[in-house]
C-alpha cells in the first residue's frame, strides 16, 4: 500500500488539464526577457485580477516572494510587527535581517482572546504606533499572515483583516499580506481573495501549494512596485526563463474547479477524526483550513510518534516540539484520510503517554 504523505500541501500534483496546457506551450517559441513571455503576462495578469491589484510578478518561491516585499515595503534598519510564529519570522531564514537590515518582531498575543493567528487589535495599534526615537527604530510595516500556518491553517475573517488594514493606514505603516494560502482562506470563508487582499500594498500567494503549479509564488502589487519587485528579484537571483510551459501551466490550473472546498471538507473530518484520539488535542480555534495540527500531552513523544507514523505508512510534519501538523491537498481522498485516522491512533495507544490528560 503506498504512503500517505500529509507533510506539506505543495506535494499537489498538477491536473491533466495543467500538463497538457504545460506540454502546449513547451512547442512554442522562447522567451529572453525576463517578463516578455506572453504566457508569463497572462498569468501574471490573472493573479492581478484575483487579488485586486494593478500588476502581479512570479517568483521561484513564495518565501523569495515575501522577502521582496519586505524590501519593498522598509527600510534597514526599520522594525516589522508581525503574528507570533508567522512564516516570515520562523520559516525565512531571517531573510528579512539578512537581506534588508529589518528587524522583524511578534506582536504581543496574550490577552483575552487574543491568539497568534490574530493578536488584539489593541495589541497591533501599540506595535504599530512605536514612536522612533535615536534608540528606538521607526516601524514603516506590518505583515499579516493568512492563512495562519503553525495555528493550523486557521483564516483570519474580512472584518479582522479590514480592522488592521485600517490601523495601518490611521498610522501611515504600509501592509503586506503572506497570503501563501490565501485562495483556502477566501473558499473557507466563502469570500472573494481580493476581499482579503484589499488595503494591503503588497500580497503574495503560493500556487503550488494550492493547485500543485510549477510556479511557486506571485507577489501582487501597484504597477511601480512590481516594477521595483523586478530588480529585486533579479538581484536575489530569481530571473526564471524559460518560463512559458510553467506559467501555462499554472494559468490553467487557476482557470479550471480548483476543489479547494472538496480539500476543506476532507481537513475537516481528518480533524474531526483526531479530535477524541487519546493523547492528542487539536489546534482550531478559529475557521480552519486545509491544515490540522495536533498538539500531543506527551511532547517528549514527538520524534517517536513521527517515526511510528511513518513506519505505518502516514508522513507528517513536526513544525515545533509537540505539535504535529497534517497537510490535506487535492490529490488526498477519504480513503487515505481514514486510513490515517486510524494509523495515528494506532500510534498515539502504543505510545507509553498516549493516556495523559490533554
Amino acid at each position: 500500500m503506498d504512503p500517505i504523505d500529509l507533510r506539506s500541501d505543495f506535494l499537489a500534483r498538477p491536473t491533466a488539464a495543467m500538463r497538457r496546457a504545460g506540454a502546449r506551450a513547451a512547442d512554442g517559441p522562447a522567451s529572453f526577457g525576463l517578463r516578455e513571455d506572453p504566457w508569463q503576462r497572462r498569468l501574471e495578469a490573472r493573479v492581478a485580477e484575483l487579488c485586486g491589484t494593478e500588476d502581479a510578478l512570479i517568483f521561484p518561491t513564495c518565501t523569495m516572494a515575501n522577502t521582496t516585499a519586505l524590501l519593498l515595503g522598509a527600510r534597514p534598519g526599520s522594525c516589522v510587527p508581525t503574528q507570533p510564529d508567522a512564516h516570515v519570522l520562523v520559516s525565512e531564514a531571517g531573510a528579512g535581517a539578512a537581506w534588508g537590515g529589518l528587524w522583524l518582531r511578534a506582536v504581543d498575543a496574550s490577552g483575552p482572546g487574543a491568539s497568534a493567528a490574530m493578536p488584539s487589535l489593541a495589541a497591533w495599534d501599540d506595535a504599530m504606533g512605536q514612536a522612533p526615537d535615536a534608540q528606538r527604530p521607526p516601524v514603516q510595516l506590518c505583515v499579516l499572515e493568512n492563512t495562519h500556518n503553525r495555528s493550523g491553517g486557521i483564516a483570519l475573517p474580512p472584518d479582522y483583516v479590514d480592522a488592521v488594514v485600517a490601523l495601518a493606514r490611521r498610522r501611515r505603516v504600509r501592509l503586506h499580506l503572506d497570503g501563501a494560502r490565501l485562495l483556502y482562506a477566501a473558499s473557507a470563508l466563502s469570500v472573494p481573495v481580493a476581499t482579503l487582499a484589499r488595503g494591503f500594498d503588497t500580497v503574495t500567494l503560493s500556487l503550488n501549494k494550492t493547485l500543485g503549479a510549477p510556479v511557486a509564488g506571485v507577489l501582487a502589487a501597484s504597477r511601480d512596485a512590481i516594477s521595483e519587485a523586478l530588480v529585486l528579484r533579479q538581484r536575489l537571483g530569481g530571473g526564471l526563463r524559460p518560463v512559458g510551459a510553467a506559467c501555462a501551466a499554472t494559468l490553467a490550473g487557476l482557470d479550471e474547479p480548483m476543489q479547494l472546498d472538496a480539500v476543506l471538507a476532507l481537513a475537516a473530518r481528518l480533524a474531526r477524526g483526531l479530535s477524541d484520539c487519546p493523547g492528542l488535542s487539536v489546534l482550531a480555534p478559529g475557521v480552519t483550513t486545509n491544515l490540522v495540527v495536533a498538539a500531543l500531552a506527551a511532547p517528549q513523544h514527538t520524534a517517536d510518534a513521527l517515526a511510528r507514523m511513518e513506519a505505518a505508512g502516514l508522513r507528517a510534519l513536526s513544525l515545533a516540539p509537540g505539535h504535529v501538523r497534517f497537510a490535506v491537498y487535492r490529490g488526498i481522498d477519504t480513503v487515505a484520510i481514514d486510513r490515517s485516522i486510524a494509523i495515528v491512533r494506532a500510534v498515539m495507544a502504543a505510545l507509553p503517554a498516549a493516556s495523559a490528560a490533554v
